[in-house]
């Protein structure tokens, strides 16, 4: 009978809440859940039968890895308090793999995903970048990730994740505050995002279909200067005229 695998979680957030249930429905054993506040380790601990610890040096040693989903500046100062003898990843996209020397067995399990707790995701289709410290501890994370996470696993260093993660500020993170400009933009107007709900699918869509280049279209592409510069004059906010302005000239420069 195989030996069930054993993790400990060292985070409570939105990663280690999606990635903690995955393992959980896929049959890993999650022992510890470490979080600085204890309610919230308490929270997601219960959901598993876990123990939950505020202290890191309190987690399980009797695992087969420490999963660390906790913020890029803390990880170095958190794998100092960790059991070198335990394999341990973390899941940054731009933190080095480096922060684990020391360790044994060390490296990086990646979700190229944006997580939110109230919002489930298919954890199966989510792309994985993985990195271990050798060729041997590699492999076994990318059997891990397929056995327990998502099939769809790939090798990446440290430089080409970097690389990625930072593709995916702009893709995802400076998309969403656009969108969050939008929406104070139209409640100022008495107005809903919603709205824009079809627009936004549209040019998602059409985007993943055509590639941005092709998918582009407006006022900035058109050379529309009229519209544009009624559009600055209408902002209140300066930094949103200088945003504005920016990205019209963005657009511009490319057709």
């Amino acid at each position: 009978m195989k030996t069930k695998t054993r993790v400990n979680i060292i985070g409570a957030g939105n990663v280690a809440t999606h990635l903690s249930k995955a393992l959980f429905a896929g049959g890993v054993e999650i022992v510890s859940v470490f979080s600085r506040d204890f309610i919230n380790a308490r929270a997601l601990s219960r959901q598993f039968g876990a123990k939950a610890v505020d202290d890191v040096k309190d987690v399980d040693s009797n695992v087969d890895l420490n999963i660390v989903t906790i913020k890029d500046d803390a990880i170095e100062d958190i794998a100092r308090q960790l059991d070198t003898s335990v394999p341990v990843v973390h899941s940054s996209g731009s933190a080095p793999i480096d922060v684990f020397r020391g360790f044994n067995q060390f490296g990086v399990l990646y979700p190229l995903q944006t997580f939110s707790k109230q919002r489930a995701l298919d954890i199966a289709a989510i792309p994985f970048l993985i990195e271990g410290n050798s060729i041997e501890f590699t492999a076994w994370l990318i059997t891990f990730c397929g056995d327990y996470l998502s099939d769809n696993a790939h090798r990446a260093d440290s430089k080409m994740r970097a690389e990625i993660h930072l593709a995916a500020v702009f893709a995802c993170n400076f998309t969403t505050q656009l969108l969050q400009e939008s929406d104070v933009l139209l409640q100022k107007s008495n107005l809903d995002l919603g709205v824009l709900h079809p627009l936004i699918r549209e040019t998602m869509e059409k985007v993943l279909e055509l590639g941005p280049k092709e998918a582009m279209t407006g006022p900035a592409k058109r050379g529309d200067f009229a519209t544009i510069e009624k559009h600055i004059n209408k902002l209140e906010d300066q930094d949103l005229k200088t945003l504005y302005k920016m990205l019209s000239d963005r657009i511009a420069s490319n057709f």
